[in-house]
């Protein structure tokens, strides 16, 4: 009775949020009507037991009762529609069909067993198979519309179905770029799609769904920019390391920093991070992707970031209310468990969000299975972050997991005490009294083999020891070495391979330094230091013979090509644009992510203006209103074009819906910004209007849009 009383109420409070949404197919009245009319229809108009999957609980059946039944028959409408080239009876039998999934997906707590029901009743009956075929009807709204709905079921089964039977139809259309309307619901069943296979993800970059995805993360559509960002994430997550090469030949990376970098949309940016942390785990093009600049924006937006106001967002959202499903969220295992800590820090937010999801459907358990428990552990014991812990002890928290205690890093200055409570925490208690009796500090800890194991300390059985040892790479690999290792040895094993940093006692007790690495024998690297590992022992030899990198302690770091300077509130977006077209032109660019306080920062900003040699203002609408009266020069893009014009730079204003003031309303200091020549920009013609920066930036003064507009005039090229 409970169940059915929240139910109703919660359809109630759909119906007249989808009858008042601007973004909504249009739904006839008697859709909701029909399903409360079956309400109470009870068995004898029930759904066929057939229709359904085996182990349903009785509170899906009970939805399904009501809805199978309306859903047959809107297919069958649909196939009129079709069958009779009736264009209305086709657009009323969509929408119907797209209410009854919307409205299962929002269900609480039995949402994704009914919306997958549905969606799979769909495609038995036809439906699918229908939906195809009308995406190349001539009628354009059909089209749209049943992109539409077609995004919105792709469950595991109809994404099959669709790879099977439909790839080159929805290939097609991503052929149509320039349509922003189908690019809505284009980019989300590529979002689908790009989850599906890594053979289904090869098909499609090949035939060209990666440059359309790319193309339209040009674009200002918060839809299309959402869908983008989660399909470059399901693509590098799920698409294997061939599609990630892919992703990083076609400048994937750095198409990603304007999506991280939005300011708009906290699940663009989410999803953007999330993609470029999976491809830099691939050590095989983890140097390109840090190129791109777009791995500096990943850590300092998730510390930003609260778990749980992350979560009531996603509530609100048919697609993420549910939350992942548990192979979804087993992707996230290698982020956490990697050597890069942008990865860990958005696996372990990733995590808290879903256990924020999870702890509402009383399913934490799915935490343990997946082994993401014993990971995010580790992060809590052994992570130095902040950022990073913090997140990993909330998710334990959550998921109703004992948080361990941090383990103090400084492991070969450990007493016996601190010893005990590591081998607490790893689980490995029952030993604790053997390691007690023979005083096993830090120093002993970090040299222990499996010898001693096996005859000194009880472990007789092989797996047990393995853990063990496996425990123990781990903690060398977190260690801090800072009281034996003088010449930091630690940083150059991870130089060669941040794995390596677990060898740094042996080596260090061996008496190696980076004075006589370039000396060491193989031999020496397996007797003396304790590498067993030939093939480690092979890289590190190759890294030794390498000419030492020349340390210019007093040199002056060259300068970018490029400074952008922009205001944050109103230009942010235009002025990444800038960075990726300029920077995958061959340009360096730089360009503020934070305008952070004062400071260091203030004088590393003040020279990074004085060091480039173009000088690129972004005047965005409103961006020069807080110079007006800024006498003092506290505001930082009154610093920066100051330091611009005493620097003689080659100064490039760019507009985007701005107005020139008059030059009295601004500081002296400044006044001197109008008589620069402006291009305009035009988000419709991007490459065209980076054309013209590009002959700017080369010292072609061409004449523009120029500051002459305060005063109503125009020059012309």
């Amino acid at each position: 009775m409970l169940f059915s009383l929240t139910l109703f109420l919660w359809r109630l409070y759909r119906y007249f949020s989808i009858m008042f949404s601007s973004d909504r197919l249009t739904v006839p009245d008697y859709v909701s009507r029909l399903q409360r009319g079956r309400s109470g229809s009870g068995s004898s108009s029930g759904c066929d037991p057939r229709a359904v999957s085996p182990g349903i609980s009785a509170d899906v059946l009970a939805v399904l009762d009501t809805s199978l039944p309306a859903l047959r028959c809107a297919i069958r409408r649909l196939k009129d529609g079709k069958e009779t080239c009736d264009s209305d009876e086709t657009r009323r039998a969509i929408a119907e069909i797209y209410q009854l999934v919307e409205e299962a997906w929002v269900l609480p707590a039995v949402g994704r067993q009914v919306a997958e029901e549905i969606c799979n009743r769909i495609r038995l009956d036809g439906g699918l198979k229908l939906l195809l075929q009308l995406q190349e009807t001539p009628a354009v709204e059909i089209t749209y519309e049943s992109a539409k709905l077609l995004e919105q079921i792709l469950i595991s089964e109809n994404r099959d179905y669709l790879a099977r039977m439909g790839l080159g139809v929805i290939l097609n259309l991503t052929r149509q770029q320039e349509d922003a309307q189908l690019a809505r619901s284009v980019s989300g069943i590529l979002e689908h799609m790009f989850k599906h296979t890594e053979e289904t993800s090869v098909h499609l970059i090949s035939n060209g769904a990666l440059d359309a995805l790319l193309f339209w993360c040009r674009g200002t559509d918060p839809t299309v920019l959402r869908h983008c960002a989660v399909a470059l994430a399901n693509c590098a997550m799920y698409g294997g390391h061939r599609c990630q090469r892919w992703m990083i030949e076609k400048q994937a990376a750095e198409w990603l920093f304007p999506l991280a970098f939005s300011k708009e949309d906290e699940l663009i940016r989410f999803h953007a991070c999330l993609a470029v942390a999976v491809l830099a785990a691939n050590r095989e093009i983890e140097k390109e992707v840090e190129k791109s600049g777009t791995l500096e924006l990943v850590e300092p937006f998730i510390a930003s970031l609260d778990p749980d106001e992350f979560a009531r967002s996603l509530l609100d959202s048919a697609d993420c209310m549910q939350g992942r499903t548990a192979s979804d969220l087993q992707h996230l295992l290698p982020l956490l468990d990697g050597t890069r800590l942008e990865g860990k820090c958005i696996a372990a937010f990733y995590l808290c969000v879903e256990a924020s999801i999870k702890s509402r459907q009383r399913n934490t358990k799915i935490f343990q299975e997946i082994g993401a428990v014993q990971s995010l552990k580790r992060i809590v014991m052994y992570s130095s972050n902040g950022t990073a812990s913090g997140l990993a002890k909330r998710a334990l928290n959550m998921m109703g997991e004992e948080v361990p205690k941090r383990i103090l890093s400084c492991v070969p200055n450990w007493k016996t005490c601190e010893v005990q409570t590591w081998l607490q925490q790893v689980g490995f208690s029952a030993y604790c009294d053997r390691f007690q009796e023979l005083q096993v500090d830090g120093d002993l800890l970090l040299n222990i083999t499996d010898q001693d194991l096996s005859s000194d300390l009880g472990m007789t059985a092989g797996l047990t020891r393995k853990r063990f040892l496996r425990d123990l790479r781990v903690l060398k690999t977190y260690a801090n070495y800072s009281t034996c290792d003088p010449n930091n040895i630690a940083d150059w094993l991870v130089e060669v391979d941040p794995r390596f940093r677990q060898y740094t006692y042996g080596l260090v007790q061996s008496g190696v330094d980076r004075n006589n690495v370039q000396h060491l024998t193989d031999q020496q690297l397996q007797h003396d230091c304790h590498i067993g590992n030939g093939v480690h022992r092979a890289k590190i030899l190759s890294f030794s013979r390498r000419p030492l990198k020349p340390c210019h302690t007093d040199a002056q770091p060259s300068g970018p090509d490029v400074f952008i300077s922009y205001r944050r509130t109103t230009g942010s977006q235009l002025a990444s644009l800038l960075k990726v077209h300029l920077q995958i032109r061959g340009y360096s660019v730089f360009i503020d992510v934070e305008k952070l306080e004062a400071g260091k920062f203030e004088d590393k900003l003040i020279q990074s203006v004085q060091r480039a040699r173009n000088f690129i203002l972004v005047l965005s609408a409103n961006a020069l209103d807080k110079c007006m009266g800024d006498t003092a020069m506290k505001d930082w893009v009154h610093k920066e074009i100051v330091t611009a014009l005493a620097g003689k730079k080659n100064i490039v204003p760019v507009t985007d819906n701005f107005m020139w003031p008059d030059p009295m309303s601004l500081p002296e200091d400044m006044r001197a910004i109008l008589n620069f020549n402006g291009i305009k920009w035009s988000h419709e013609y991007q490459e065209a209007t980076i054309e013209k920066i590009l002959r700017f930036l080369k010292g072609h003064q061409d004449l523009l849009d120029g500051p002459g507009a305060s005063k109503g005039q125009k020059k012309k090229e």
